[in-house]
């Protein structure tokens, strides 16, 4: 009930397809424990899918598609680590071979 109530706030701006109480209800049980936050954002990126297929009003696939970019988040463009990243990721592999070491 509680998300529910959240998503109406967040999609009263929202020029939506269907009724907005079947809309929150569905994105609702979608996110167990998003947070308001979580719910703004994806009603945000939701109104940005939609705005980005020229929609002329964001549906039910537009949340689908911004749950996912909101649990995953933003897509690399490239698969190919800096050396930065590769040495932040060296790190974090380190410490989970230290940790399971002292754990043994």
């Amino acid at each position: 009930q509680g998300r529910k109530a959240i998503f109406m706030v967040h999609l009263q701006p929202l020029k939506l397809e269907a009724d907005p109480e079947e809309i929150a209800k569905a994105i609702a049980t979608l996110t167990p424990g998003f947070s308001g936050a979580d719910i703004a954002n994806i009603c945000n990126e939701a109104a940005l899918i939609a705005a980005r297929g020229n929609a002329e009003s964001v549906m039910h696939s537009h949340f689908e598609q911004a749950i996912e970019r909101v649990i995953a988040g933003l897509e690399k463009k490239t698969k190919v680590l800096s050396v930065d990243e590769k040495r932040t990721v060296a790190y974090h592999e380190a410490g989970h071979a230290v940790t399971g070491w002292f754990l043994e």
